[in-house]
C-alpha cells in the first residue's frame, strides 16, 4: 500500500504554477478494500478530502475508466455508471485551497463552493474528468454550467434542469425529457449508447448503497454515541468519491463494526442540523458541534446518497428514476415548495427526537437562508429552541463558534 502524504494548504509556499504532491491511491482501490477498520476508513477518507487533486479519479483513470463530475445537490448518478463511468460529487476545494483566480471572475457576494469549484477548473485540478453536471439548484450553478463550457471546451458541461411542480401530471415525462438530454451527452463521452439492462443493473448497486446508508443514518438517530458525526460524514462523503462497488462492502464493514461498539451514551443535546445540503463545512466545525454536548440525530448533510427510497426499475427503469426524484419525501431548500416547510421541520423533529434545531448555512446561500425563515416560524411556533450559525469552506478560527454553541447546548439543559 503506497504510503499516504498528509496535505497541509494546498500550494502553501510554493512557487505560482507548483503543486505538492498528492495522495496515491491503487487503482484497485486496495486500500479501501482491504481497510477493515472504522478507524482506517475515516483516515484514508481524511487524506483524500485534505488533497483537492481527486485522488480516487486518478486511480480510476489509471485502470482506464472515465469520470463525471457531479455539482451538488442531486444528479441522477446511476445513469452515469450505467454508462461504466464514475459519477463524482464535486464539493468544492474545501479549505486546503487557496482561491487565486476564481474571484476575478465571480463576484464577491457568492457561496465559497462556486468560487473553489471555478479555482480548480481554472488551475487545472478538474483535469482526471471527462465531463461535469450542473443541477439547476440555484443561480449560482446555472452560472458555473456556462463558465466551465468555456473554461473548459474540451470536456461537455450540462445543466440538468429539475422539476419544481410535483403535482402536474407533465413532470414525470419532463424530467424523463431532461434525463435523456443529459444521456445524449454521456453517449458521445462514453463512447457507446444507453442500455435499459445497464441502468436497471446500475439501480440494484445504487439500491444496496441506499439500504446501508439508511442503516447508518438511523444508527445516528437512535444511536448517537455509537459513531461519531466526523465518522458518520465521512462514511458518507466516500460515497460519491469511491466507485460504488467499493462503497459498498466498505459501508458493510465499517456497520458492523459501529453497530456493535460498546459506549457510553453522554448526557448531551440532541440536535438536528439543517442547511449543508450544498456546501460543506469543515470537519473541524462538525467536531465542534459534538465537543460542545450535542448529538447530531438528523442532518442535511450529503443528501444525494438518501435522495429516495429503494428504487424499482419497471419497464421503463429512466421513467423510474425520474419517479423516485419526483415522489420522494425529501424535502429540503431547493427541491420543495414554502407551503411544506412548517410541517416537514416539525416531522423531522418529532421522528428523531430533537431538542433544538442548529442551522449551518453557507454565507450567501439564498436557498439555506431562505429555509431558515421558514423553519424558525415553526419551531417557534413549539417552542423549540434553534441556533443559526453560517460557515464557509475555508475557516481558520472557531472560538466564536464554539462560544455559540455552548451557550446553545447549555441553555438547553439549563432551562
Amino acid at each position: 500500500m503506497p504510503e499516504l502524504l498528509k496535505i497541509g494548504s494546498w500550494a502553501e509556499d510554493l512557487p505560482d504554477g507548483e503543486t505538492p504532491p498528492g495522495v496515491e491511491i491503487s487503482s484497485d482501490f486496495r486500500e479501501f478494500t482491504e481497510a477493515e477498520s472504522v478507524e482506517r476508513i475515516v483516515h484514508l477518507a481524511q487524506e483524500v478530502l485534505a488533497d483537492p487533486t481527486f485522488p480516487t479519479v486518478r486511480a480510476w483513470r489509471a485502470a482506464g475508466g472515465k469520470a463525471v463530475g457531479c455539482f451538488p445537490v442531486y444528479t441522477p448518478q446511476e445513469l452515469i455508471h450505467s454508462f461504466a463511468m464514475l459519477p463524482v460529487s464535486i464539493q468544492g476545494g474545501g479549505e486546503n485551497l487557496e482561491i487565486s483566480r476564481a474571484d476575478a471572475a465571480l463576484g464577491s457576494f457568492l457561496c465559497s463552493i462556486s468560487k473553489s469549484t471555478l479555482e480548480m477548473a481554472l488551475t487545472g485540478l478538474l483535469d482526471p474528468f471527462d465531463a461535469f453536471v450542473f443541477p439547476y439548484i440555484c443561480d449560482v450553478s446555472r452560472n458555473l454550467d456556462g463558465i466551465f463550457a468555456r473554461v473548459l471546451p474540451q470536456r461537455p458541461s450540462h445543466m440538468l434542469h429539475l422539476p419544481q411542480n410535483f403535482t402536474s401530471p407533465a413532470t414525470i415525462p419532463f424530467l424523463v425529457a431532461e434525463y435523456r438530454s443529459l444521456i445524449a451527452k454521456l453517449e458521445r463521452v462514453a463512447g457507446r449508447p444507453f442500455s435499459q439492462e445497464d441502468l436497471r443493473a446500475s439501480l440494484e448497486v445504487f439500491n444496496e448503497q441506499r439500504a446501508l446508508v439508511d442503516r447508518l443514518v438511523v444508527l445516528k438517530r437512535d444511536s448517537p454515541w455509537k459513531v461519531s458525526l466526523v465518522e458518520y460524514y465521512l462514511l458518507l462523503r466516500l460515497g460519491g468519491l469511491l466507485p460504488r462497488e467499493v462503497h459498498v462492502p466498505l459501508l458493510r464493514r465499517a456497520l458492523a463494526e459501529l453497530e456493535g461498539r460498546e459506549r457510553k451514551n453522554k448526557d448531551s443535546i440532541r440536535v438536528i442540523v439543517l442547511g449543508p445540503f450544498c456546501e460543506q463545512p469543515t470537519l473541524e466545525l462538525l467536531q465542534l458541534v459534538e465537543d460542545v454536548g450535542c448529538y447530531v440525530v438528523g442532518d442535511e448533510l450529503q443528501m444525494l446518497h438518501r435522495w429516495c427510497p429503494r428504487i424499482e426499475p419497471g419497464s421503463d427503469p429512466l421513467e423510474s428514476l425520474a419517479t423516485s426524484y419526483v415522489r420522494t419525501p425529501i424535502d429540503i431548500g431547493v427541491r420543495s415548495t414554502p407551503t411544506t416547510k412548517a410541517a416537514a421541520i416539525l416531522a423531522r423533529v418529532d421522528a428523531s427526537k430533537a431538542q433544538g434545531a442548529l442551522f449551518l448555512t453557507a454565507k450567501f446561500c439564498e436557498p439555506a437562508l431562505e429555509d431558515v425563515v421558514l423553519y424558525r416560524r415553526a419551531l417557534e411556533g413549539r417552542g423549540i429552541p434553534y441556533l443559526h450559525m453560517e460557515f464557509e469552506e475555508k475557516s481558520t478560527t472557531y472560538e466564536q463558534a464554539r462560544l455559540q454553541l455552548e451557550t446553545f447546548a447549555e441553555s438547553i439543559l439549563f432551562e
